[in-house]
């Protein structure tokens, strides 16, 4: 029973020492015991040492790894921070388009807008201006804004200027107007112009006599004197000069004459589109040493529909070509007198694409230099024989015959009546 008790006293003391110790002793002996299993690992030091160490200096460790010298390289490397792209995305909002707004864009239509404010006036010499928008009238000219119809009664100047004036601008020609611009043209128009009255014009210019860009050119009626001299071999000479548009004569009386004396070309009349001829007396002459020297031209067709051209071109050694056109030349009436001298191979007719004319003018040799063109075919009464387009002349040679007996009848019965007297 001694034995008994005494070792019931011993595990009673045993289980007190073992309260008193607290727990938190067998989990940091726990704890310890995984970082030293990782410096095994690392260190390769002896089991006993290892443990030793760990078991001293657990807590003093822990912080030791939450600044490793392994972290300062990765902080360092990110040199990727410097390359960044914070030099290109400083120089972004840059090229941001900010500079070069759409404003700019918005400028330039404004621009478009101011061009097509309405100008015209008229140069009394190389320092006087009139503002015609603004004095309306004047001695010897007045504008009408109703009509938008400009009237020259006697002007004497050096050039004519008007721009975006409308589809309707005219100009009315009344007694005898003179317009001289030696370094110029002496009509200057943007847009579309229609010109006539009882009255006449005189224009003289060094590139051109009128010149009309983007519009086209109307000539109703009136009396035109045009003439074009330069010697630029920059700028060729024009007696009328469209740009851009087409030039159309219903009438009046017409004299255009270019003369170039340098390397350049010399044009009466010209349009970038059609040039037609509806009436009219159209007289042109033209004259080069070297380069094109043509009568009527256009960039498209030329058509005539009536009235009396005649064309002297001649040139030294360019290319002289009465009537031109780079589509067609088509000519359906009126009188034509086209000649031309001088050069290579002087032609009276040209068209890029094709001539036709009337049959009512015959026969036409289209290589010829010089031509006259009259359509007398058609003059005449229309033919009864529609397969071969000749006139029948049968009835007609019958009825002469009996007219003839008849003439001859009556002289017979006359000299009877004579003879018995």
């Amino acid at each position: 029973m001694k034995k008994m008790s005494k070792l019931m006293a011993l595990l009673l003391v045993v289980m007190m020492v073992l309260m008193l110790i607290p727990v938190s002793t067998f989990a940091a002996e726990e704890v310890v015991e995984e970082p030293t299993l990782v410096v095994l690992e690392v260190e390769g030091a002896p089991v006993d040492e290892v443990l030793n160490t760990a078991v001293e200096t657990p807590a003093a460790e822990t912080p030791a790894v939450e600044t490793p010298a392994a972290v300062e390289p990765v902080a360092a490397a990110p040199a990727v921070e410097t390359p960044a792209a914070e030099t290109p995305a400083a120089d972004a909002p840059v090229v941001a388009v900010a500079e070069a707004p759409v404003i700019e864009t918005a400028a330039d239509e404004g621009t478009i807008e101011v061009k097509a404010v309405p100008a015209l006036g008229l140069w009394r010499d190389a320092t006087t201006f009139i503002d015609v928008l603004l004095n309306t009238v004047g001695a010897d000219y007045s504008y009408d804004a109703i009509t938008n119809a400009l009237t020259l009664n006697g002007f004497v100047g050096k050039q004519v200027v008007a721009a975006d004036m409308g589809s309707n601008f005219a100009m009315i020609l009344k007694g005898e107007n003179l317009v001289v611009n030696p370094d110029g043209c002496a009509v200057e128009v943007v847009g579309n112009l229609t010109m006539g009255g009882p009255g006449e014009l005189t224009a003289v210019g060094e590139y051109s006599a009128i010149h009309v860009m983007d519009g086209d050119l109307v000539l109703n009626d009136g009396d035109y004197e045009l003439t074009a001299l330069t010697s630029d071999n920059t700028h060729n000479a024009y007696g009328i000069l469209v740009d851009n548009g087409d030039l159309i004569i219903n009438d009046g009386w017409l004299d255009a004459t270019a003369v170039h004396t340098g390397t350049g070309g010399a044009y009466g009349l010209w349009a970038d589109n059609d040039l037609v001829i509806n009436g009219g007396d159209v007289d042109v002459i033209t004259d080069s040493v070297s380069g094109q020297s043509m009568g009527i031209g256009a960039g498209d067709d030329a058509i005539v529909k009536g009235g009396y051209t005649t064309v002297k071109s001649t040139t030294e050694t360019g290319v002289a070509t009465a009537l031109y056109a780079a589509s067609w030349v088509v000519i359906r009436d009126g009188i034509l007198d086209l000649c031309t001298s001088g050069g290579v191979n002087p032609l009276a007719i040209y068209g890029g694409e094709g001539v036709w004319i009337s049959p009512c003018y015959g026969d036409v040799d289209l290589t010829a230099s010089c031509l006259y063109l009259e359509p007398y075919l058609c003059y005449q009464k229309s033919s009864s024989n529609p397969k071969t387009g000749t006139q029948d002349m049968g009835q007609d040679a019958l009825m002469a015959t009996m007219g003839l007996l008849a003439l001859m009848g009556m002289a017979y019965l006359i000299s009877k009546k004579e003879i018995k007297a």
